[in-house]
């Protein structure tokens, strides 16, 4: 898998494609390496490793470091005003 790839899964597939990774014996920065990024890339596009947990998550709201809807964002946020999009 790419880090394109990764991106375009959504937030449930790309935490169990990555805990998935882990099970297998992997080491965060292998998993890095295999995507072809770095921990600063992913964690851009609100994606985090937290050693207690020992797994990956993905944020509930992704910031303003990707252009993907969370899903939390309100119509007017998103530039949506009576279901249609302004420009």
């Amino acid at each position: 898998m790419t880090f394109d790839e990764l991106i375009d899964l959504s937030g449930d597939e790309q935490t169990t494609w990555l805990n998935g990774q882990l099970a297998e014996g992997k080491t965060p920065d292998d998993i890095y390496a295999m995507l072809g990024t770095d921990k600063g890339a992913i964690g851009k596009v609100g994606i985090f490793y937290v050693p207690p947990k020992k797994s990956f998550m993905v944020k509930p709201m992704r910031g303003y470091q990707t252009t993907r809807f969370s899903g939390n964002e309100k119509a007017d946020d998103a530039g949506i005003i009576g279901g249609v999009k302004v420009d």
